[in-house]
C-alpha cells in the first residue's frame, strides 16, 4: 500500500480498538505505539495518530486511531486504514483485541 501513488477521495477514518490490560500497561507502551502508527505516514495513509483513549473497565482501555486516507472508495479506506495500524500494532499482537473494533469514515469535508 505505501508504494502506490495515492488517487481518489479523502476519507477521514476513525479506528476504535479494545486494548487489553488496564490504564497503566496502556501507558507504559502508548508512546511506542503512536511512533509506530506515525510510521505509517505515506502518500495514502495521511498524519496518523492517537486521537482518543478511554478506559474501559479495570481491563481494557478503547484506543481511537484517527487519520486521512486516500482511496478510491470506502471500503479500501476502512482497509487501508485497518492496515496501518495493524501494522502499527505488529510488536504487541497480543495486547489488542480485534473482535472489537469500530470504524467511522467520512468523506473528508463531509
Amino acid at each position: 500500500m505505501a508504494g502506490r501513488p495515492a488517487t481518489g477521495v479523502r476519507w477521514q477514518v476513525r479506528l476504535t480498538v479494545a486494548r487489553h490490560g488496564g490504564w497503566r500497561e496502556w501507558l507504559a507502551v502508548s508512546g511506542d505505539f503512536e511512533r509506530a502508527l506515525a510510521g505509517q505516514a505515506n502518500t495514502a495513509v495521511i498524519a496518523p495518530h492517537v486521537g482518543s483513549e478511554a478506559r474501559r473497565g479495570r481491563d481494557f482501555v478503547r484506543v481511537t486511531v484517527a487519520m486521512t486516507v486516500v482511496t478510491p472508495d470506502v471500503a479500501e479506506a476502512v482497509s487501508t486504514a485497518w492496515w496501518a495500524f495493524r501494522k502499527a500494532a505488529a510488536d504487541d499482537p497480543g495486547g489488542w483485541d480485534p473482535a472489537i473494533v469500530a470504524a467511522d469514515v467520512q468523506p473528508e469535508g463531509g
